[in-house]
């Protein structure tokens, strides 16, 4: 009897120990399924997002539009974008078939409006309105607005190797829409992906490492008697 007596409270200190061992086990994976969930929908955001953030400023507008024949030779140029535009590196240039420039001051920056005023003098020919400015988020853009003066000939140009140093844009031609460069920035979604997966990877096994030593904790532990 004594004996009954003492296994008794022995088999119920068993069962209560593996009920608690059972619920510590499913709070864990419960953390851990909710630690993943969260990372996912984390990526989920970041990737839905990217498109938004490699989307650069454009050029909306211009005058001369690209294309254009004028009657007269024109006072200014000016150039609209999708959103402001920084102040540094802003550049416009207006050559002719001899690539001589007729810009003439300095270049006005107003929000998303670049414009600059031409010399006088400026004959029936064709010109190019070269440009390149540095978008809101850093990124440069650049292109190429081909018009007509008077009777003159539009500039037609073959493509030519690519050159800094010869002008504010990589390439020049004579094509009626502007060129317009953009740097992806699929670099950079695939370093935040990898991030995540690696914070992702950490929480997974923490959670296992602390599974792993409770239970081989609660499984060593013997009640007294």
């Amino acid at each position: 009897m004594i004996r009954g007596d003492v296994r008794a409270p022995l088999m119920i200190e068993t069962a209560r120990t593996g009920k608690e061992r059972m619920s510590s086990r499913k709070t864990i994976l419960r953390g851990t399924a909710t630690v993943a969930a969260a990372m996912l929908t984390a990526a989920v955001v970041v990737l839905g997002a990217a498109p938004t953030a490699q989307a650069h400023d454009e050029l909306l507008d211009s005058t001369p539009a690209s294309g254009e024949r004028l009657s007269t030779a024109p006072a200014s140029v000016s150039l609209t974008f999708s959103a402001d535009v920084l102040t540094l590196g802003a550049v416009i240039i207006v050559v002719d078939a001899d690539d001589r420039d007729w810009v003439t001051g300095d270049i006005a920056v107003q929000g998303g409006v670049v414009s600059a005023h031409m010399a006088e003098g400026m004959p029936a020919d064709g010109y190019e309105v070269r440009w390149r400015v540095v978008s809101g988020d850093g990124h440069p853009i650049s292109g190429v607005i081909p018009f007509t003066v008077g009777d003159g000939a539009p500039i037609v140009r073959q493509p030519v190797a690519s050159d800094a140093a010869t002008g504010p844009t990589a390439e020049t031609n004579a094509q009626a829409d502007s060129q317009i460069t953009q740097e992806p920035g699929l670099a950079r979604v695939l370093v935040v992906g990898a991030i995540g997966a690696a914070i992702a990877a950490v929480v997974v096994a923490l959670a296992f490492f602390i599974h792993r030593r409770r239970s081989r904790t609660g499984g060593t532990d013997t009640p007294s008697t």
